[in-house]
């Protein structure tokens, strides 16, 4: 049975990485030491017109997209169907936020660590433990207690931290620019400290909570002795195999998009943080290339 460190020991691992914390300012100077304004990274949080009407453009697409599906575009008289400006449109009304180093390259930070310590990935150290900061939600809201100095972990009735800081890491913004820089100075100190790096592919799952929803019912309910209906239970029980069916076969969609993910994975050039981990470390992390069937 696999070890795990406990949030303590986590906790203490990230201080020997971070032993400044995020806030460090030497980490801006190694990470641009040019200066932020200068940095490639800047564009994270500062995309250019170009990349900010793009962004725009593809969100408005999704969003008629999304009325086509649910039949709202099909009303003529529907007002609130958006037209995408013209980028001349977008360029006049476009007005850059003021840079502001310190904060990005925490923020930066938080998000680029979430995608090496989360996102299916595992880390390890040299005695076999599994670094665990929990699901991708924990995880991120590790990240954001460790950067506001918040040991509330310790209380598990009170979490602080501003999770959705970093829930999903960079997926947001990763196509704005090379985050390869933060992921090399990562894996850096991570390799100093005798720490591994497994790659995981992404894969999505569901769970069906039906069940437990029927017992909570149940129990705060009429007393069992009380609670047998047969036509009730008919269609309880029809209602449930319908709904056992629905679950299987979008998890047969997700199985199989996972397949596809993992084919195009394999023939497509390696993730930057795969990247940044073979230029750290040497060699290609455990997991990769992905296959199809390998065990999550």
């Amino acid at each position: 049975m696999e070890e795990r460190l406990t949030d303590q020991q986590c906790w203490e691992l990230f201080q020997q990485l971070f032993p400044g914390g995020l806030e460090d300012p030497t980490l801006v100077e190694e990470l641009a030491p040019k200066g932020w304004d200068e940095s490639p990274l800047v564009r994270a949080f500062h995309p250019t017109v170009e990349q900010a009407y793009d962004e725009t453009i593809r969100i408005q697409e999704n969003i008629n997209r999304l009325r086509t599906h649910v039949g709202r575009s099909q009303n003529a008289n529907d007002d609130s169907k958006g037209d995408s400006p013209s980028f001349n449109e977008f360029k006049n009304a476009f007005h850059p936020q003021p840079i502001e180093p310190s904060e990005e390259c925490i923020d930066l930070l938080g998000k680029c660590l979430w995608d090496i310590f989360s996102d299916n990935h595992e880390v390890w150290t040299a005695d076999d433990n599994l670094v665990d900061l929990g699901s991708f939600r924990g995880s991120a809201r590790f990240i954001a207690d460790f950067r506001d100095r918040n040991e509330s972990w310790k209380d598990q009735d009170i979490r602080g931290g501003s999770y959705m800081d970093f829930y999903m890491g960079t997926a947001l913004i990763s196509h704005r620019t090379d985050l390869s820089p933060i992921y090399r100075l990562i894996f850096r100190r991570l390799h100093r400290l005798g720490i591994d790096w497994r790659y995981k592919h992404p894969r999505l799952s569901l769970v069906d909570l039906s069940g437990l929803t029927g017992q909570l019912e149940e129990q705060e309910g009429t007393p069992e002795v009380y609670q047998y209906d047969p036509t009730e239970s008919y269609w309880r029980d029809k209602e449930h195999a319908k709904r056992k069916k629905e679950i299987a076969e979008m998890q047969e969609e997700l199985d199989d998009a996972y397949r596809e993910s993992v084919e195009q994975a394999r023939t497509s050039p390696p993730p930057r943080t795969v990247r940044a981990y073979q230029q750290i470390y040497g060699h290609w992390p455990v997991g990769w290339p992905p296959h199809a069937d390998q065990e999550d």
